[in-house]
């Protein structure tokens, strides 16, 4: 089946279950279809709850939802992912992966480098950046830690900058 079969398969799921409850809230009400009503609001209750884990799993396997999942793990690891990084992160499959990785290359929103043999895909975006406090005058770098806003050897206003 196709994504939009199972998505229109969901939501009917959905409604059914819906609908059943209601009903199952109606026998509840009614003087000795108690056990009836209730029967009937735990089966709506688990249709709704199946359709809904369906949808949220569609989701995540959709090109935007993969695309997604890709950025999040490049932004918990300073931008720089493999493909098996992110299969391990993700639990998606390679496949899956690659065509997110192209799409996201095609948009121009990670580039390839090749390390011993391995694809790392670097999202420029999301990489952190070190800052230090550097003397214009001196040249002198330090820690954004160390306290002060005068330069130690000479005396002069330190910067804060990209280091």
């Amino acid at each position: 089946m196709n994504q939009g079969c199972l998505k229109a398969f969901a939501l009917v799921l959905m409604v059914l279950g819906a609908l059943l409850g209601l009903l199952g809230l109606v026998f509840l009400i009614a003087p000795g279809r108690a056990v009836t009503g209730l029967i009937m609001l735990v089966i709506g209750a688990v249709l709704i709850g199946f359709a809904a884990s369906r949808l949220k799993a569609m989701k995540a396997v959709s090109p935007e939802g993969v695309e997604q999942h890709i950025t999040q793990v490049a932004a918990d690891s300073n931008g720089d992912v493999t493909v098996a990084s992110l299969a391990g992160q993700t639990g998606l499959d390679d496949t899956v992966l690659r065509d997110g990785l192209d799409r996201l290359l095609r948009k121009g929103m990670v580039q390839v480098e090749v390390r011993e043999g391995t694809e790392h895909y670097l999202f420029a975006g999301l990489k952190q950046e070190k800052m230090i406090k550097k003397c214009p005058y001196c040249g002198n770098e330090y820690p954004l830690s160390q306290a002060g806003r005068t330069c130690p050897s000479c005396g002069g206003n330190l910067e804060v900058r990209p280091g």
